[in-house]
């Protein structure tokens, strides 16, 4: 089916063949179907996907706005564990025929279950991933994964690295103060961190470039691990200019339960500093001001959370910039699990 709709768009000229074969990469490493992989990454917006599926698949489409508003009766029509095992959602009762959302209406093994169980007529429907995954934790309290977090008004703004010289946006790393030759302020771009990530040859290399994208948009900016049941610090920049000593933080993440929440659950923390950084000293390592908001953004490698972004709010930035954040996030988590193939290869 992924190759299909990627054949679809290449036909239609909505992607290039080497968008898709990035998307298909980022759909082997972080899973998920292939719309779903476009839509975070900017490729398609979720109406085109929609009206692309309809095409594709010759049934009835329904959007997030549907899903939105089904009423009790109807949600209770099909036991929460059919919900789980299959990933539908009943949308609408008429005669006893029960119009069904999924991702898949081809599944004819779900289809068969759930009107046994029910004893309706089914009538599949499709939706996409992303607006199917964020019904069903609004429904039946299932939970997503940190993937399929709605953020209103799309993309975070886009800054263009501002150099002197030729071929010089956003290749280079940022400066203390974040002031380019020439005065300019240093702005990485989304599209130039993407091509900075893909041509990295060290983990080190990634990390680099995760923060240099960062400090352009947030006052303070880190990156740690997770390491044996503890989260480590690898390197944190306040304003442009690197925060020595900061790799000399450590902590067992028993001690930081929002983290091991956010581990747990795949999700990331976005709020007021809790208490617990500032009696691990974390707060102190980062350069001793409270901060208004934070952020901590899980990198996940097949399945597992392995590292956090840390960013600081300037004004309401890190609220409405979810959705390119979480790009940002698996851009990195992509970069270093091609860091480590690359190692296993030459060391075979």
């Amino acid at each position: 089916m992924a190759v299909r709709l990627g054949e679809m768009m290449l036909h239609a000229g909505m992607l290039t063949p080497s968008q898709l074969e990035e998307v298909l990469r980022s759909q082997a490493a972080f899973g998920g179907r292939l719309g779903t992989n476009l839509v975070e990454m900017g490729l398609i917006e979720e109406r085109d996907l929609v009206r692309l599926l309809h095409e594709k698949l010759g049934v009835t489409c329904v959007d997030g706005s549907a899903l939105n508003s089904v009423s009790q009766e109807v949600v209770a029509l099909v036991p929460r564990e059919l919900v789980i095992k299959h990933r539908v959602l009943p949308v609408a009762l008429n005669n006893k025929r029960l119009t069904l959302a999924m991702v898949d209406p081809s599944d004819f093994v779900a289809i068969e279950e759930i009107g046994f169980v029910t004893g309706l007529v089914i009538v599949p429907c499709v939706a996409t991933e992303l607006s199917l995954s964020m019904a069903l934790e609004r429904y039946y309290g299932i939970k997503r994964e940190v993937r399929y977090i709605p953020v209103a008004g799309g993309l975070r703004s886009r800054y263009i690295a501002q150099t002197e010289g030729e071929g010089a946006e956003g290749k280079g790393a940022a400066t203390c103060g974040s002031v380019a030759p020439g005065g300019k302020e240093w702005r990485v771009s989304f599209h130039a961190l993407c091509e900075r990530l893909a041509e990295v040859k060290e983990r080190r290399d990634v990390v680099t470039a995760l923060l240099d994208y960062l400090t352009g948009e947030y006052r303070r900016a880190a990156f740690l691990i997770l390491r044996s049941g503890s989260v480590a610090g690898v390197r944190a920049i306040s304003q442009g200019c690197e925060i020595d000593g900061f790799s000399g933080y450590v902590a067992d993440l028993s001690r930081l339960p929002f983290l091991q929440k956010a581990v747990q659950e795949k999700h990331f923390y976005l709020g007021e500093l809790p208490q617990e950084c500032i009696d691990t000293r974390l707060l102190e390592k980062l350069g001793g001001e409270v901060p208004q908001t934070v952020l901590f953004l899980p990198l996940l490698i097949d399945g597992e959370v392995v590292a956090f972004i840390y960013a600081e709010d300037r004004g309401s930035k890190l609220s409405g910039g979810m959705k390119e954040l979480q790009q940002v996030a698996e851009k990195g988590a992509l970069a270093f699990k091609v860091q480590a193939l690359r190692k296993k290869i030459m060391g075979s």
